[in-house]
């Protein structure tokens, strides 16, 4: 009897539910909590038209991993095409099951994403290239990024624009981490080791969910942090004829505010994010 009882108690006990880090997708997560495409494509595309009165059409999206930046540009305009380059094979191919299914057969006719390395792109002449998310900074050897910025500039329309975004300031060369509250998870950007020779620095995104669950370090980038005047030379060094800084502004409670200016000179606050614009 005893024996039996036990068993039905078993029998009535509630299956615990699946867990919220189990099911999430570290890609979706992380589309949802770092990238902002339509602001990016906005200033891109602004930004060309006014230097060149014209509007851009092709842009090449180096690094581009699940290439949520070359969809949202075609998706926006019937008149765009997107290249998208990267070498991680499985997100790359997430981005085309995910991001590309969600266009239609002209959309996605104008996108290309490719799993090869940036360094053997084509020299066909493009718009727009850029590299977000700070991904150049992969190249931990001046060289290196040298090299990438000279195949860069000789892939670019005479009237064309490289634009990558960097950030600094004096968190920049701590180790910290930061939490941020998002739409059914929390975001945490973890800043793991700082080294002060060599400027390489060792950094993760995890996720927490409501439900106690976390997807740890879903994502590591393992870079050498350029400084800002330091990129600007390797720039002009690869053959660019001008370089330009758009910094962007605070609101009110010191946060970044999505406005980027054309600027020389600003004060090394504890973060800042900017655009670098090179033009060839």
């Amino acid at each position: 009897m005893v024996a039996e009882a036990k068993k039905n108690k078993k029998k009535k006990k509630k299956k615990k539910p699946d867990r919220q880090a189990f099911l999430a997708n570290k890609h979706d997560l992380y589309q949802r909590a770092v990238q902002e495409p339509s602001a990016d494509n906005e200033f891109m595309s602004k930004l060309f038209a006014k230097k060149f009165k014209r509007d851009a059409v092709v842009m090449r999206e180096d690094f581009c991993g699940t290439g949520l930046l070359s969809a949202t540009w075609v998706e926006e305009d019937p008149n765009r095409k997107a290249i998208g380059y990267d070498l991680d094979v499985e997100t790359v191919e997430w981005g085309i099951e995910n991001n590309l299914a969600k266009l239609d057969d002209d959309q996605r006719s104008r996108v290309d994403l490719r799993i090869a390395d940036v360094l053997n792109a084509p020299k066909d002449p493009v718009d727009i290239i850029c590299a977000l998310n700070f991904s150049w900074w992969i190249f931990k050897k001046r060289q290196e990024l040298l090299e990438y910025f000279r195949s860069v500039r000789s892939s670019l329309h005479p009237e064309g624009l490289f634009i990558l975004d960097i950030y600094g300031g004096k968190e920049a060369y701590e180790e910290m981490e930061e939490e941020h509250e998002k739409d059914g998870f929390d975001y945490i950007w973890d800043q793991d080791a700082v080294c002060g020779v060599s400027d390489e620095i060792l950094c993760h995104i995890s996720f927490h969910f409501p439900d106690g669950s976390k997807m740890k370090r879903a994502f590591t980038y393992d870079w050498r942090r350029y400084g800002m005047r330091e990129s600007q030379e390797i720039l002009f060094d690869a053959g660019f004829s001008a370089v330009e800084v758009y910094w962007e502004g605070v609101d009110d409670e010191g946060d970044g505010d999505g406005e980027f200016t054309l600027t020389t000179r600003e004060e090394n606050t504890d973060a800042w994010i900017a655009y670098l614009v090179a033009i060839p």
